[in-house]
């Protein structure tokens, strides 16, 4: 798969979150995408985890052109859009899939947290992009809440934060803030939290966007 070649002046009315994506795959990398790890190695698991990745990325697809809609619906420059760069961006997307037994099974988050950054840090792309900021983990817990998740278009938002992923923060954690460097993010909100950072706003910010009552974004 090779880099997006098309000249970044078509582009100039698109959203900063989506415009960096755009760049991102213009001049980095052919792909974009969350890191997932599996820490839960159970028979019943290994069955329904091919369904559980394809969720989180049915979930980031409808996101992202929920994303569309909204812009073309309150960005001052709608009258500007069309929908072309969102369906060039969207075929990159490629979640990365880490499962592994002999080293992840049982993993704390700390554990996942010194991998991910080893790995990031060596390619010299830790913080260079959501997807080297942050990652996703489905331990047992998750996999419990993912089993009976409805596809997007079968979801309903009073059940939303039923169904959640862990997702953590790569970088180093401020001991003295009560973000704990990582959070239950409903399989909704995954485009939402990307977008967000895209912005280059922090996962402490998503995290005190929690509502009151309960632990899941």
């Amino acid at each position: 798969m090779s880099l997006l070649r098309k000249p970044m002046k078509q582009c100039h009315w698109l959203p900063g979150s989506i415009r960096n994506i755009y760049e991102w795959l213009h001049y980095s990398e052919p792909t974009w995408g969350y890191t997932i790890y599996r820490t839960t190695y159970t028979p019943q698991s290994t069955a329904a985890f091919p369904r559980m990745v394809d969720l989180t990325t049915k979930y980031m697809k409808d996101g992202f052109y929920n994303y569309y809609e909204s812009s073309r619906q309150y960005n001052s420059r709608a009258n500007e859009f069309n929908i072309t760069p969102w369906d060039e961006i969207w075929p990159n997307y490629q979640p990365r899939v880490i499962e592994d037994a002999s080293q992840f099974d049982g993993a704390s988050i700390d554990q996942l947290r010194k991998h991910f950054r080893a790995e990031a840090t060596e390619r010299d792309v830790l913080n260079e992009f959501p997807g080297y900021r942050m990652f996703i983990v489905i331990d047992e817990e998750s996999f419990q809440t993912l089993q009976n998740a409805p596809l997007p278009e079968d979801s309903k938002y009073e059940e939303k934060r039923r169904h959640y992923v862990k997702l953590v923060e790569a970088l180093e954690v401020d001991p003295y803030e009560s973000f704990p460097g990582w959070m239950k993010c409903s399989l909704p909100s995954l485009f939402e939290v990307w977008s967000d950072m895209q912005d280059g706003a922090y996962m402490k910010d998503s995290y005190s966007m929690r509502p009151d009552g309960t632990d899941v974004l």
